[in-house]
């Protein structure tokens, strides 16, 4: 074959020499195989339980086996308890609620303890109120007055009470702070009048929202407003006292009233008095009384023509009465571009 092969390599062409086999075998029938499988099998096991037993010793129970494999000395099963036994895992978790449960209950008790001290110690009590932002004696009496002393810092109603302070006609805004253990400090804005209103023979001072602050005689700053005197029916103006809101508008109408008049018609010495039938709040209507006897007119705050073009009319026929030696009666300015006067009779 090598011959052959070398041959086949000098000519330059490889040749394949294939002989058939001598002898055909048959092939194992499915007997022959299941024989074969349970004989090997056989001489599998032989081969594992035919080794020699060694001599030795057992560790746990200290005494040498005479021969073979040392068998281990049984140990007894611990005892049964009742019922299932209990894992350690469940034993864990079952302490560890139980601190928690225990840790809580402290913190609770401690709680309570700390707000039951809190609560009625007389430490904690309010001993004193201080009033700031006002020098008036009868606001800070009135403040100091309400209750707050005496009762727990805690527990006061800091709401309710502020909200009781600034109903107080006097006052326009108050805010109440705690000074710890048993202070208390009330700051409050005072109203600031802008002018005086005078009814049923009493004066009162009142600001620019039209809330009645108290008597001018017990308010300091007011000698030098001006006055409207409300003529009004006594039905009407027996609601006007402290703490009565009036039509803002119309007291912003008047303080125009009392910086114009002078400048534009020349007429500083009158009286503004103010007349409505309706309530207190309603827009009213105002009139001019000089102390040369004659009446204006005005009209309110709500009119269309406004308040510059009616002095200015004012102011024309005042003029027009001095040039024509006029004596006046009465004026009306509230029918827009179209005045009306009239004159005593000589």
């Amino acid at each position: 074959m090598n011959g052959e092969h070398r041959e086949g390599q000098k000519g330059g062409a490889r040749k394949r020499t294939v002989r058939p086999h001598q002898e055909m075998v048959q092939p194992a029938t499915w007997a022959e195989r299941d024989e074969r499988r349970a004989r090997y099998r056989s001489q599998r096991g032989q081969q594992y339980t035919a080794g020699r037993m060694a001599r030795r010793t057992l560790l746990q129970t200290g005494v040498a086996a005479p021969a073979g494999r040392a068998q281990p000395k049984p140990r007894p099963l611990p005892p049964m308890r009742a019922g299932i036994p209990v894992r350690s895992g469940q034993q864990r978790r079952k302490r560890s609620l139980w601190r928690r449960f225990l840790a809580l209950f402290a913190v609770l008790v401690l709680v309570g303890v700390a707000g039951g001290f809190a609560v009625f110690s007389p430490s904690f009590r309010v001993r004193s109120v201080t009033v700031t932002g006002t020098s008036n004696p009868t606001l800070v009496k009135s403040i100091q007055q309400m209750g707050m002393q005496g009762q727990n810092i805690f527990l006061i109603d800091l709401t309710g009470m502020t909200n009781r302070i600034d109903a107080i006609p006097l006052v326009n805004s108050a805010t109440i702070s705690k000074a710890w253990p048993d202070q208390l400090t009330v700051s409050v804005v005072e109203r600031l009048p802008v002018l005086l209103w005078q009814v049923n023979g009493k004066t009162y001072s009142v600001d620019r929202h039209g809330i009645v602050i108290g008597l001018a005689s017990e308010i300091a700053g007011t000698s030098q407003l001006m006055t409207i005197v409300d003529a009004r029916s006594k039905q009407v103006t027996s609601f006007v006292q402290p703490g009565t809101r009036l039509n803002a508008t119309d007291i912003a109408f008047a303080l125009q009233v009392f910086q114009r008049l002078p400048q534009v018609a020349d007429v500083t010495s009158f009286t503004l008095k103010y007349s409505a039938p309706g309530s207190p709040t309603e827009n009213g209507s105002f009139v001019v009384a000089s102390s040369q006897g004659w009446l204006a007119y005005l009209g309110g705050s709500d009119d269309s023509n406004p308040l510059d073009n009616r002095l200015q009319e004012l102011a024309q026929i005042l003029h027009r009465a001095q040039s024509s030696q006029l004596n006046l009666a009465t004026i009306d300015l509230r029918y827009g571009l179209r005045p009306v006067f009239t004159v005593k009779p000589s």
